[in-house]
This record gives structure tokens, C-alpha cells and sequence, in this order.
């Protein structure tokens, strides 16, 4: 157990040496405290800690909507696209040469003749590597706790599950980056297989989500769309769906089942994060529809949100993980340092 702390504390310390670390953890600060300068009031809603102030009859602290649209703001705009975005690729820049330099003569010498298991050695030196994106997360988060209980009278523990789901999520662009690294040493050519599989697996993600909503949430939404003319038409009944583009959402589905979805486990936060018991899939509970058409609209985003069970999502991509980085530890252990 104390060889497995020194790793971890060394990594810590490696980590924190490095100017990339301070300048993503700085920007985190600055993005959460952008964020915490939003507030309700009985006229509407400020920024910039009052700067600027939108009058609104809806977006206040008597609305329903404040908690909502507060907390969406977190996990459909922040998450995806500076933690699930913008941190991962900075993070990805500092410990991408965590194993290369490790494997050089020297380093590995010294660690593998300490009284600890190769296997060990290994699954410690890779956990010990996602301290970057935890940190990040944890300071990030409790930023945006912090905030939304203070302008909201509500403290809502569930924001944390953002620290879990982005560690994980970035893990498994990450195992990619250690199994190149083993098997080739080259930190360049790991940076370049994490960002190709992760683009890979982003994009499928995205063309499944698209063809779903052109399948099943168009029509249940009372969407007809004429594909030769483009026009479109809008009932208040929910249309049938169209056999071809089902199929063909089937194929993508296939095809992005065994790929890591870091996409779609980024989004699982919503689910995570309740307000008085409803998740924040549940648009209708909060946004009361006025017609037949904003009800259907509801109940068919929050059918393509709920599309994929956190099962689906969680254990197709652990599987993943759990292969690619199986192959890196069989190297690391196999090969003679």
C-alpha cells in the first residue's frame, strides 16, 4: 500500500510542477466564477454579478424555470464543451507523456525493482494519471455547488456526480493514449491515436443521435419532413416512423456499441442531477407546454435523451476500457526493461 501512495503522490507532484495544470485549473476558476455571477431576482435574471440584467416575467426566483435553466446551463453548455471538451484536451496534452518518460531507461528500472507486482505497478501508474482530470472536475464542481446553493436557497449534491462521469469519460480516451505508449513509447503517436479514437467514436455518436431524431423524435414530435423537397409539416398527433431511417439507425447503433461513448456518458449528468425528484430529462415538469405540439416536443426530447440506458452507456464503454487496457498490461508486464 505505501509503494501504491508514493506512485500516487508522485504523479500528484509531477502533475502540479507543470504549467499546463495551473493555466486549466486557472481557466476552470475563471469559467466557474463566469458562471456563479448569474443570478435570478424578482425582476428577471442578472450576469456578471449584476452588470447586466435581463427583465423577465418567467426567469426569476418565483419561476419554475430558475433551477432548471440554472442547472442546464451547467450540464448542456459547461460540461459538454469545457469539461467534456477543452479540459480533456488539455489534460490529455499534460499526461499523455506520463508513460513514455516512465518507460525510459531509468525510471522503469528503478520501479520494477521495488517490491511491488508489474501489474500492480502498472494499474496504479495509469489511476494515478486521472488526478488531473479529477482535480479539475472536483474544483470546477464544487464552484457551481457552491453558487447554486447560494442563489437558490438549494443545495444539490448531485452536481458532483460531474467529477465520476469526467474521469471516466476522460479514461477512456486516455487507455488508448497508455496502450500506444507501451507498445511504442512515443508520446506524439499516443497523443494522435487518443485524439483519432475519440473523434472516431464522437462523430458515430453524433450521427446515431441525428439519425435517431430524424427516425423516432421528428414523428413523435408531429414532424413530418418531406426529404426530396425539404418542406416540413407539424401535427398535433405523433406521426409514423420511417422504416428506412429505423434501420439505418439500427446499423449506427451496432456500429457504436463497442466504441467508447464519451459523448453520451457526458449527457448521463442530466440524469443524475434531480430537482424536487425529476431528473433534467424531464423538460416537461419543469416547462409547462401551452398546446398538443409543445407537449409531443416534450415527451419526444425526453424520450432521445433517455434513448441509451446509463447500463448501455456505462458497460459497453468499461468494456472497451477494460480490453484496451487488459492488451496495454500484458505488454507492460511481458516486455523486458
Amino acid at each position: 500500500m505505501r509503494q501504491i501512495l508514493t506512485i500516487f503522490w508522485d504523479s500528484y507532484r509531477l502533475l502540479t510542477a507543470k504549467k499546463l495544470f495551473w493555466v486549466a485549473l486557472g481557466l476552470s476558476v475563471l469559467i466557474g466564477l463566469i458562471y456563479a455571477s448569474i443570478s435570478f431576482h424578482e425582476e428577471g435574471m442578472s450576469v456578471f454579478f449584476g452588470a447586466y440584467t435581463l427583465e423577465s416575467g418567467i426567469l426569476n426566483t418565483t419561476g419554475p424555470l430558475a433551477k432548471y435553466i440554472y442547472l442546464t446551463m451547467f450540464t448542456d453548455v459547461l460540461v459538454p464543451f469545457w469539461l467534456g471538451l477543452f479540459a480533456i484536451v488539455l489534460a490529455l496534452l499534460s499526461v499523455c507523456p506520463v508513460f513514455p518518460n516512465f518507460l525510459e531507461g531509468g525510471s522503469i528500472d528503478i520501479a520494477v525493482s521495488k517490491p511491488i507486482s508489474r501489474v500492480t505497478l502498472f494499474v496504479s501508474k495509469y489511476l494515478s494519471s486521472l488526478l488531473f482530470v479529477a482535480i479539475q472536475v472536483f474544483v470546477f464542481s464544487l464552484i457551481v455547488f457552491v453558487a447554486f446553493g447560494l442563489r437558490m436557497e438549494s443545495w444539490n449534491f448531485g452536481i458532483f456526480w460531474a467529477v465520476p462521469l469526467m474521469v471516466f469519460v476522460f479514461s477512456l480516451i486516455y487507455c488508448v493514449a497508455v496502450l500506444t505508449a507501451v507498445w511504442t513509447k512515443s508520446t506524439l503517436l499516443s497523443l494522435l491515436m487518443a485524439f483519432l479514437v475519440w473523434g472516431v467514436s464522437w462523430g458515430i455518436q453524433v450521427a446515431e443521435g441525428f439519425i435517431y431524431r430524424l427516425a423516432y423524435t421528428a414523428p413523435a414530435s408531429g414532424l413530418t419532413l418531406d426529404m426530396g423537397t425539404g418542406q416540413t409539416q407539424i401535427s398535433d398527433e405523433p406521426q409514423a416512423v420511417d422504416s428506412d431511417l429505423a434501420k439505418f439507425h439500427g446499423l449506427l447503433k451496432m456500429v457504436e456499441t463497442p466504441l467508447p461513448k464519451t459523448r453520451e456518458a457526458t449527457y448521463l449528468l442530466k440524469k443524475k442531477i434531480k430537482i424536487d425528484g425529476r431528473n433534467l430529462t424531464q423538460a416537461g415538469a419543469f416547462i409547462q407546454p401551452v398546446d398538443d405540439v409543445e407537449r409531443n416536443q416534450h415527451m419526444a426530447e425526453e424520450d432521445y435523451d433517455n434513448r441509451h440506458s446509463e447500463f448501455f452507456v456505462v458497460g459497453t464503454s468499461l468494456a472497451f476500457e477494460l480490453v484496451i487496457l487488459s492488451i496495454a498490461g500484458f505488454f507492460f508486464v511481458r516486455k523486458d526493461y
